[in-house]
């Protein structure tokens, strides 16, 4: 909640109290409405996840998660700190003892100087300090070699493309299980409604009608995803162009100097930390699938043939 009410207080446009800020009672209303999923929900008028006229803003699903992390543990609130001017903090392992390496801005006699060090007590490099250019020059290199050759960009379409029309045939084969469920769901409202009919005991009719308001919520979501299972947001050639975007050509993301971009792409071009040793540099990182992916391929022989209409990229967008 102190995310959301963080974000909201950053657009002036947004309502905010005398005091210039947005309350949490006020974030927690919001997070808190159904009405958002295009679902009315009145108990007094006996209104239970009525479908809307209005476009939904969110799923019901999501609606769903968002109301497990409020009841759910507290978490603490991400904060603006001196990460956000060393984005391989964190990332980044020391090369003797292992631990994430720290940093820190250290004060000359006229300016500041930022570096990267180890605060393990244990071990010999602790405190011994690595200038941040320097560090990150050398991984700006393991960027620059992610990225592939136009031979291997016509290997990687070709096999996007498979793998996108086996996903189509494995979406319908789900819708189809969808529904399935979603019949049987109404068979068991259907009994339990009937049960209600029959009852007389007002504890067992509140049961039942628990019972009915749970199968209702699950069918919302069912219904949710058979309306979008299937139905791909964007075309094939806009996916991929997306996703070119990333592959083919990470040190653009990378030069964004967006810090949240650049934790985007650690995220999703390794699969664990990087060591850094401070005599020998980077060791070998462990790239994630799609780039370990298109670093076989460019280590193959196979040529491929671009489509008609799509030239080969010297400099993959």
């Amino acid at each position: 909640m102190a995310e959301v009410k963080h974000f909201l207080e950053q657009f002036p446009e947004y309502p905010h109290y005398k005091d210039g800020e947005v309350h949490f009672q006020r974030v927690g209303d919001l997070l808190r409405r159904v009405i958002y999923t295009g679902h009315m929900d009145v108990p007094q008028w006996d209104i239970s996840l009525h479908p809307a006229k209005h476009e939904p803003l969110i799923s019901y699903e999501d609606y769903q998660r968002i109301q497990e992390r409020l009841d759910g543990t507290a978490k603490a609130p991400i904060k603006a700190n001196i990460q956000d001017d060393f984005p391989l903090r964190g990332f980044v392992t020391c090369g003797c003892c292992d631990r994430p390496l720290t940093s820190c801005w250290s004060k000359g006699r006229t300016t500041k100087y930022p570096y990267y060090l180890c605060s393990n007590k244990q071990y010999d490099e602790y405190g011994k300090s690595i200038k941040r250019e320097v560090m990150e020059a050398e991984f700006l290199e393991i960027i620059r070699s992610l990225k592939p050759s136009p031979k291997t960009f016509y290997m990687a379409l070709d096999i996007f493309d498979q793998l996108w029309k086996e996903r189509e045939g494995q979406a319908k084969d789900h819708t189809k299980a969808l529904k399935q469920q979603l019949s049987l769901i109404d068979r068991k409202v259907g009994q339990f409604l009937d049960r209600v009919v029959e009852a007389d005991n007002a504890i067992l009719i509140d049961t039942y009608e628990d019972k009915i308001r749970a199968l209702q919520e699950e069918k919302v979501m069912l219904a949710e995803k058979i309306k979008n299972c299937g139905r791909p947001i964007e075309t094939f050639e806009d996916t991929f162009r997306t996703a070119i975007t990333f592959l083919g050509n990470p040190l653009k993301i990378w030069e964004s100097e967006c810090i949240e971009q650049r934790r985007m792409l650690l995220r999703m071009a390794f699969t664990d930390k990087i060591t850094y040793d401070r005599n020998q540099g980077f060791r070998t990182a462990a790239m994630s699938q799609p780039f370990s992916l298109l670093a076989d391929l460019r280590e193959g022989n196979n040529e491929m043939v671009g489509p008609e209409g799509l030239e080969p990229p010297t400099n993959p967008l």
